[in-house]
């Protein structure tokens, strides 16, 4: 979707991050108007809005590796990530935003 959206002349980006609930990482498109990136899931058909928490974004996803690594000889890989997102503090007085854990 990113490559037909720039090939009509429209701003877009690659975007990766998560989606609350679902427990896998995700990726999705933004694209550029006049309030700034905008975020589409061409996937799910839906808006990016407080259930997606963004990792990163780049032109594509070169630009945006989960995890990149080398292995020299015999090795294995495994990686657990555990996420805890809690709602920020609408007063600002400390509350907590959330925590990432590996």
């Amino acid at each position: 979707m990113t490559a037909v959206l720039r090939y009509m002349g429209i701003p877009a980006r690659y975007v990766n991050g998560l989606m609350i609930g679902e427990g896998y990482t995700h990726a999705w498109v933004e694209v550029y108007g006049e309030n700034g990136w905008y975020g589409l899931d061409p996937t799910n058909n839906l808006h990016i809005d407080d259930y997606y928490i963004k990792l990163a974004h780049g032109r594509d996803y070169g630009d945006c590796p989960v995890d990149q690594g080398i292995f020299w000889g015999d090795a294995a890989q495994s990686q657990d990530i555990y996420v805890n997102v809690e709602e920020a503090d609408p007063d600002g007085d400390g509350g907590s935003r959330g925590t990432a854990v590996r």
